[in-house]
């Protein structure tokens, strides 16, 4: 018998509780998940830290989540069972973004998790249009990635990195190590990665890429294009001297506001700097089918599966640079 509360990862505003909250009900238009696996990641934390501007106490977080269509339910062709992941922007579908057709730039974007209560819980309830079927041969655990490896994707196509580009990563978290990968199956060469946490540059350095501590040991001395995966200030004023004379960067990372950037270098050196925020629909697509063919896995990505009681714990790990990817497990496939 299903009962009429459910367990639920709860931000007070200053802490995290499990707590037993009314299971959700579908309006129109939307649909009850049973989540499978959700991830934790920066955004997460910033919110558990009080950080994020616009998550506000009693949300229910998480954002990068996996599951199936909930009994009873039914999303237009997909019946309760269906696996599916959710693409969790919130667009309004009126500005004058949305009605160019760049929904991932919605003046008013908002997100599954932060504006809405999220995947952190054993239900969610969700838009039937940000439902994505998922194909029989893709695990929950790791369709669970589809959302950051949609952010790793969109940042390489922004790029416009071409075969044989010489590719630097600063920062080997999920995000940089998705885009290190994504980069060379799009056919950069070299790919190397700068990351302080010997945890990550271990991970890095597993998955075939050359770690380095400075520009000087790249091969003339810089990237055709570097991807800065950060967001944190005390990098932003070293990401120049990584790129080429001529090449790009592309702000991958969430900055907290105005960083120092030499200027006058991006313009005698003809630099081109691009940011990349969140993803398209055609890039969540991809992301899924780049899952399927065995490129990302929870496998080979995921260093802890957790219940929603080690969230907090596995969190701080995170902040500490001892985790790569973490998932919570809320009714998923054992792992």
């Amino acid at each position: 018998m299903v009962t009429a509360t459910m367990e639920a990862l709860v931000w007070t505003g200053n802490k995290l509780e499990v707590r037993a909250v009314p299971r959700p009900v579908a309006s129109a238009g939307e649909v009850v998940l049973d989540v499978a696996f959700a991830g934790i990641c920066g955004t997460d934390l910033h919110i558990f830290s009080g950080e994020h501007w616009r998550a506000k106490p009693g949300l229910v977080p998480g954002h990068e989540f996996a599951g199936t269509v909930a009994a009873d339910q039914t999303a237009g062709d997909l019946v309760a069972g269906t696996p599916v992941f959710v693409n969790p922007l919130l667009a309004d579908g009126t500005c004058r973004n949305c009605r160019a057709g760049r929904w991932h730039v919605c003046e008013t974007l908002g997100l599954v998790g932060i504006d809405v209560a999220g995947g952190l819980a054993e239900q969610v309830v969700v838009p039937v249009s940000a439902l994505v079927p998922l194909p029989a041969r893709v695990s929950l655990a790791s369709a669970a990635l589809a959302e950051p490896v949609a952010v790793a994707i969109r940042a390489v196509r922004r790029s416009g990195l071409r075969i044989g580009d010489r590719v630097h990563v600063i920062g080997a978290g999920p995000i940089g190590l998705f885009v290190a990968s994504a980069a060379r199956a799009s056919g950069a060469s070299p790919v190397t990665v700068s990351e302080p946490s010997p945890l990550r540059a271990g991970a890095a350095r597993g998955l075939g890429f050359s770690v380095v501590q400075s520009p000087a040991e790249l091969d003339q001395g810089g990237a055709d294009v570097v991807f800065d995966c950060t967001g944190i200030p005390a990098v932003s004023a070293g990401v120049l001297a990584w790129v080429l004379t001529s090449g790009t960067v592309v702000v991958t990372g969430l900055y907290p506001g105005v960083s120092g950037v030499d200027l006058k270098d991006v313009m005698l050196r003809e630099i081109t700097m691009i940011g990349t925020r969140v993803y398209t629909r055609d890039d969540v697509r991809a992301a899924i089918s780049a899952i399927a063919s065995g490129l990302f896995s929870a496998e080979v990505f995921v260093s802890t599966f957790v219940g929603l009681d080690g969230v907090g714990a596995a969190a701080d790990r995170l902040r500490a640079g001892r985790e790569l990817k973490v998932l919570a497990r809320l009714g998923g496939e054992p792992a």
